[in-house]
């Protein structure tokens, strides 16, 4: 990983002031000077990762001086650069003086780079002199290794559910006869199985399926892992059971009993279905109902599906209890897996001899055991590799080995074949995040970019080869998807199994990548930091703080209570925590470029948050804050990504914010409509609150690169609707946006509403909730590319429009609660007859926030979580 530090560095090195300076001469040669050599360094590192790949102890140690060096390089030039922003940064007389003089501070600061410098270039020379002892060869430098990806042509779904499925047909309906059946007390089924085996994919299609919803009034899915907190999961399941969605931040605020009762009290009426996957202890359900009994038996049908490892756990909960023990998959289910992902239907026609790779293909199935997940992994890995010899050598050199350490060489066959080093380094990068943790792509996508693991290909955006980066890892399956979206099927959340994060701790730490501390792992990250560096670590529900925070570059924390103070820090992400104190931890680092504090508490931020002049993302979703944010951090010139929870205004000063890409803040007044209106480079767009619809729409034609709008329109906390949300069609202005792909809109009073011809080019994905008109006028033309529609509370629609009719891609049609539209509408019935799929729900919903949501392909499904 010595390789992705040396990339990283470099690539930001182009991005630096003082090559631009004349008041730095010395430096700026020094610099180019310092950049040749890190080049240089950069051809060696092929051939010392081989060789310390091979066990070779003193090239290891060599390598991870190449790291140091290239961190202590970009530290030392930084230093250097983040004066001379800094000075051109200012205002008034003491501005001037900076841009045309040398103050005294400014002197001591060049002479200390300067020295610095001259010390990073010994050390430099030492490493080269190391490796012409080791006999490390230069490499081809003119070699270019990373390029945009080409195997996306098909995005056949291996990592999706309905593939894994095969051979547990039989099982499903077995365990869903089980839930549905007639037996009134509370009962629970327990699913036991190995890792790896497809507990939780059969759980969760279990949980997803048709006649499990039309049974249960209401169900909830938790994940419980080795570390859960019982007062954590009880909040997260009342908050999928409450039916006043808006009332979910109140039960943050409650303690364990509170949630317990109230969770007691909601369930005592219904028939429900709680699912807790990947238990471990078999205390959990006693813990669950420890300071008061959460979960009723109303003698009316409920049950409770659990997913574990181990015997004990299943039979342990307090309830008569049906344990289904998970079989391996049988040959002939195993082959139909793996050919599936291995040989996908769009790769068999350009391959001359198939029955040859069958053959191979059957008996690497074999070896694989019947456990679905490895399966997956080596065939994927096989997809990729789709020649004789490739397929040859692996079964030549499979040994008859145990399941555990089978699932380990294939993991470590499938993680070598990946295409770069930066794809890699992706990879063992969502260590990062805790045991089952849900994790955004578009989040991920803005720590890889922060990180500089994404490389700069031209003609291409960083987000674009990322997204290409995460379907790979989807296609190979290192990754499971467990969320697209409805139209256009990204990919907008994934997990990491179990198993597969196990693997890449381990790799990351012996890497030197990443270090991951938790109230498990502790002790022995502890013994291993003592003898390696790490620049980058999480703390995982940890109370001990292992860590090197001298030079850390990038700390994650999940659940912790305090963070030391650190220097060169690049990424801050933090989540669900106490922040007491860290604004005196981020004052001091100048370096920040991420700075994701989500779901805390007791956060300051006061002016001197301008001194973050490199900072590009600042995300504060969920977190309380003791004051508002200064107005002066708008002044931030590298600014692009902002996420505020709570009210605010536009500076006082003029600023240009031309580079603002992402503004997702609570209430929007007409003074911050105007300030809008100056973001011209503005892709995403979120206003939970505002009360002037119509300006906002004004202000679209403004904005040339917006593609992802949300906005949500009411009066008070109190969730009381305006009668005037939005009076007007806003259907002619939308339509002229020309990327957008998803649009969610909510909250219409007009009577009318209509679509013209040539409007919504590439709009794929339609919901619209609450609205009272009660026609809907389409043109031949429009919305060529819609495949998903969704009404929801429709109240006064007779009939579904005909125009639905000549809507070419229309795929999938849900309405819940229309209540005055028939299953023999006219309409419906053609579409049905045309093969579209129609999900017709009668339940009465609860009145929920009006809100718009666009988003766009160009923008890559960034995350606007209103």
């Amino acid at each position: 990983m010595a390789e992705s530090a040396v990339n990283a560095v470099l690539g930001n090195l182009s991005h630096l002031a003082v090559r631009e300076s004349t008041f730095l001469c010395a430096v700026t040669l020094e610099v180019g000077l310092l950049r040749d050599e890190l080049k240089r360094l950069q051809a060696y590192l092929k051939d010392a990762d081989s060789k310390w790949r091979s066990g070779n102890v003193r090239v290891a140690v060599l390598v991870s001086q190449i790291r140091d060096v290239a961190y202590e390089a970009q530290n030392v030039i930084e230093a250097a650069d983040y004066m001379e922003k800094r000075n051109r940064l200012k205002r008034g007389f003491m501005g001037a003086i900076s841009r045309y003089a040398r103050l005294p501070s400014d002197l001591v600061t060049l002479h200390s780079v300067g020295a610095k410098i001259q010390r990073v270039k010994r050390k430099l020379t030492d490493i080269f002199a190391s490796a012409a002892n080791l006999e490390i060869h230069l490499g081809d430098t003119s070699v270019v290794e990373d390029e945009f990806p080409t195997d996306f042509g098909h995005m056949h779904q291996n990592s999706d559910d309905d593939i894994f499925m095969v051979g547990f047909e039989d099982e499903h309906k077995e365990i869903v006869d089980k839930l549905v059946d007639n037996e009134e007390m509370l009962s629970a089924v327990s699913i036991v199985a190995m890792g790896g085996a497809g507990k939780t994919t059969l759980a969760r299609k279990v949980y997803t399926s048709s006649r499990v919803k039309e049974h249960f009034n209401t169900v909830a899915w938790v994940t419980v892992s080795q570390t859960f907190k019982g007062i954590e999961l009880l909040k997260d399941i009342m908050k999928q059971i409450i039916e006043d969605k808006d009332g979910c931040g109140e039960i943050d605020k409650m303690d364990e009993y509170q949630v317990g009762k109230k969770i007691h009290d909601l369930l005592l009426q219904k028939r429900y279905l709680v699912v807790l996957d990947d238990v471990w202890k078999p205390n959990t359900w006693e813990q669950l109902n420890r300071t008061v009994k959460a979960f009723p038996d109303a003698t009316n049908g409920s049950r409770v599906l659990l997913t574990t490892q181990k015997e004990d756990v299943a039979n342990h909960v307090q309830m008569p209890t049906h344990v289904h023990h998970l079989k391996k998959l049988d040959e002939t289910r195993s082959w139909e897996i793996f050919s599936s992902i291995s040989l996908p239907s769009y790769k068999r026609s350009v391959i001359d001899d198939v029955n040859e790779f069958e053959k191979l293909g059957r008996k690497l199935a074999e070896k694989c055991d019947g456990l679905p997940l490895a399966l997956a992994i080596l065939g994927g890995y096989l997809a990729k590799n789709l020649n004789i010899e490739a397929w040859s050598y692996v079964l030549l050199g499979w040994a008859s080995i145990e399941d555990s350490k089978m699932m380990r060489d294939i993991l470590a066959r499938s993680y070598k074949d990946l295409s770069s080093h930066y794809l890699r380094s992706c990879f063992l990068y969502l260590a990062a995040f805790p045991e089952d943790f849900v994790i955004s792509v578009s989040d991920l996508i803005d720590l890889w970019i922060a990180e500089g693991l994404i490389p700069h290909i031209p003609n291409h955006k960083p987000e674009e080869i990322a997204r290409m980066y995460v379907t790979e890892l989807a296609q190979r399956s290192l990754v499971q998807v467990v969320g697209r979206s409805k139209g256009h099927r990204w990919i907008q959340r994934i997990q990491l199994h179990d198993i597969l994060r196990e693997w890449c701790i381990e790799e990351a730490r012996q890497d030197g990548f990443l270090d991951v501390n938790t109230e498990i792992t502790g002790q022995a990250s502890a013994s291993t930091s003592n003898t390696q560096k790490f620049y980058r670590s999480s703390l995982q529900n940890s109370s001990d703080l292992f860590l090197q925070t001298l030079d850390l570059r990038t700390l994650f924390g999940f659940q912790i209570s305090s963070i030391p103070k650190m220097s060169f820090l690049r990424v801050l992400h933090i989540e669900s925590s106490s922040l007491s104190g860290i604004c005196r931890v981020i004052d001091l680092c100048i370096n920040l470029r991420y700075l994701r504090l989500r779901n805390c508490s007791h956060l300051k931020l006061t002016s001197s948050i301008t001194k973050l002049i490199y900072l590009q993302t600042i995300d504060l979703r969920g977190t309380t804050t003791k004051s508002s944010m200064p107005k002066s951090f708008w002044h931030i010139p590298t600014l692009r990504h902002v996420y505020l929870n709570e009210e605010f205004s536009p500076p006082a000063r003029n600023v240009r914010p031309n580079d603002f890409q992402t503004l997702f803040i609570e209430l929007c007044s007409n003074r911050m409509i105007k300030f809008l209106g100056q973001m011209t480079k503005l892709t995403t767009l979120s206003l939970v609150r505002t009360h002037d619809f119509k300006g906002l729409l004004c202000i679209f034609g403004s904005m040339p690169h917006l593609v992802d709008v949300s906005i949500g329109n009411f009066q008070d906390y109190g969730m009381h609707f305006c009668s005037t949300i939005m009076k007007e069609d806003p259907m002619p202005i939308l339509e002229k946006l020309p990327c957008l792909v998803v649009l969610k809109l909510e909250g219409y009073v007009g009577e009318t509403m209509s679509c013209s011809a040539q409007g919504f080019p590439r709009l794929q994905e339609l919901e619209l909730k609450q609205f009272s008109c009660t026609e809907w006028s389409m043109e031949d033309g429009t919305m060529t590319k819609l495949s998903y529609l969704k009404f929801v509370m429709f109240n006064k629609m007779s009939h579904l429009p005909e125009g639905l009719l000549r809507l070419p891609s229309l795929k999938c049609l849900d309405m819940i609660y229309v209540p005055s539209i028939s299953g023999d509408d006219s309409t419906l019935v053609t579409l049905q007859q045309k093969g579209c799929q129609v999900d017709m729900q009668k339940t009465e919903l609860i009145i929920t926030i009006p809100s718009l949501v666009v988003s766009s392909p160009s923008h890559y499904a960034r995350g606007t979580n209103i």
